[in-house]
């Protein structure tokens, strides 16, 4: 079985330099691959050795992924809070938090019990 797990409107950016404001990330058993709001492939690699992980200072809103010897920093759900004036923080953090687990599971989403 081959499920992909899909998160959209992601800000990715690479140190300071904005790649895309409403990017997606495509997730799959042992594999992530990074789309621009064009959906034009940015990277993809294996998760493996990745380094996933949350980036400091960004209240659990951001996780940063190395892929190919690039760094990028990913912000599921921050697209489209773009441009108001109270962005949804709590949403942010909980799609970051479902993408760091997907990506410390390699690709599968966990089951909690």
């Amino acid at each position: 079985m081959n499920e992909q797990i899909i998160f959209h409107e992601v800000q990715i950016g690479r140190g300071l330099v904005p790649l895309a404001q409403h990017g997606y990330v495509v997730v799959t058993p042992g594999q992530v691959t990074l789309l621009g709001s064009d959906r034009r492939e940015l990277a993809a690699g294996p998760i493996t050795g990745s380094a996933p992980a949350y980036v400091r200072f960004t209240r659990r809103q951001t996780v940063s992924l190395t892929l190919a010897g690039q760094k990028y920093h990913l912000s599921p759900g921050w697209g489209a809070t773009v441009g108001s004036p109270l962005p949804g923080g709590q949403r942010t953090r909980e799609a970051a938090a479902l993408l760091l687990d997907c990506l410390l599971n390699d690709g599968v989403v966990p089951q909690h019990t």
